[in-house]
């Protein structure tokens, strides 16, 4: 039978709780899942012979390994929408990373883990893999859409805000990542929830980490030095340290293959090689060949992709391959590219069959405001599924 997680001791998150002991993914409990799902399917669908679990029920699911993974999505916008809820659940990529939408103020009683779970049933049922889904999490920056915001929150106040975004995203605040009311909102519990309790009791396989680069952002380095922090790239290794320590063995929902994934910032690699190895399981960056200027809540704006990146900050490709070369070999590099196929270009497609293969990093082409799946064009290989072999499972996500 599948197990609910223990309900925690702490009284900070009884109002989270209450209600929402969701089921979590047990990576060891695949098979027996399975035949919990095909159980279920019999007794509600007439004629399942289009279903690959039922066709081959000698195979066994493939847990995809971040290394197994060649096609992936990112939609942090309108996830809740019930165009994309349905697209998703009827999509087989090998990783999501997704909005959680729980910690979204008024959002609480979204039931993302419902939304997981169909996203796993189709994928398993239908392909025989259990895809990798990952929660998006800001951990270098306040959102003032989050449950902990409060009105007359500014810069300063806390001080651990230290700054508006200095790229002008609206709502986004730099902050001191090393202060403990940060980590309480991250990873320990703050007004009952924190980032990574969310994503852990809703089902997620781990958190894929916005804005580490807060460690060289000036500001920060500023507000580092008057709070003593001598080090700040080696106090952002620290809070990713506290993550992923918690997530895999402190939290009452504690999953012990819980990834860590970071996004940009892949600069800090050289400042520890070894350490970012031990806790970081993939990189994944975003724009190394195309961006966009605008179009941030707006999909259908064209100024959100197909934008040299090097034209918005000039060398800017040419520095993060250089940083990714010494990673390359050493873990999963992906990469998000805002590059599209549309009228006269092919930008998307050079970029799959192209440049990211040439260095080999694992690519999706989207649009600036990652609000829908994007299907200009749909990623190659997506229609070319189901193996004749299955795969055995791994112990570990790398």
């Amino acid at each position: 039978m599948i197990e609910l997680a223990p309900r925690p001791e702490d009284d900070a998150f009884d109002d989270f709780n209450r209600g929402k002991m969701m089921r979590r993914k047990n990576p060891k409990k695949n098979v027996e899942i399975l035949g919990i799902f095909l159980l279920v399917g019999f007794i509600i669908i007439v004629g399942t012979e289009g279903r690959i679990a039922d066709r081959y029920p000698d195979r066994a699911i493939q847990d995809v390994k971040l290394s197994d993974v060649k096609l992936f999505t990112y939609l942090i916008q309108d996830v809740d929408t019930e165009s994309n809820m349905q697209e998703l659940r009827q999509s087989h990529y090998d990783m999501y990373i997704l909005e959680p939408c729980v910690t979204e103020k008024g959002n609480r009683d979204f039931m993302i883990s419902s939304l997981i779970d169909d996203i796993r049933y189709y994928n398993q049922t239908n392909y025989l893999k259990d895809p990798i889904i990952l929660a998006y999490v800001d951990i270098g920056q306040a959102e003032d859409w989050r449950w902990y915001w409060k009105n007359r929150w500014e810069p300063g106040r806390p001080e651990w805000i230290v700054t508006v975004d200095p790229d002008d995203w609206e709502g986004c605040y730099p902050v001191a990542y090393w202060d403990p009311e940060w980590e309480n909102i991250v990873i320990y519990g703050s007004n009952g929830m924190s980032h990574l309790q969310a994503a852990l009791q809703n089902g997620f396989d781990g958190i894929y980490m916005d804005w580490v680069e807060g460690f060289c952002d000036e500001t920060v380095i500023e507000k580092a030095e008057e709070d003593g922090i001598n080090d700040p790239a080696a106090a952002m290794f620290d809070f990713i340290e506290k993550i992923r320590h918690f997530a895999r063995v402190e939290s009452p929902f504690a999953d012990s293959e819980f990834l860590v994934v970071a996004q940009n910032a892949s600069d800090l690699y050289r400042e520890n090689p070894a350490r970012y190895e031990s806790l970081i399981d993939a990189v994944s960056l975003e724009g190394i060949w195309y961006d966009g200027t605008g179009g941030f809540d707006d999909w259908n704006d064209p100024t959100g992709y197909n934008i040299p990146t090097n034209s918005i900050y000039p060398g800017w490709t040419e520095e993060v391959l250089g940083y990714l070369n010494a990673m390359k070999g050493r873990l999963p590099i992906f990469c998000v590219e805002y590059a599209q196929d549309l009228g006269e270009q092919s930008i998307a497609t050079e970029v799959y069959t192209s440049l990211a293969p040439a260095h080999g990093f694992i690519a999706y082409c989207t649009r600036r405001s990652l609000a829908q799946l994007s299907k200009t064009p749909i990623p190659p290989g997506y229609d070319e599924i189901i193996p004749t072999k299955g795969s055995k499972k791994g112990s570990v996500r790398r």
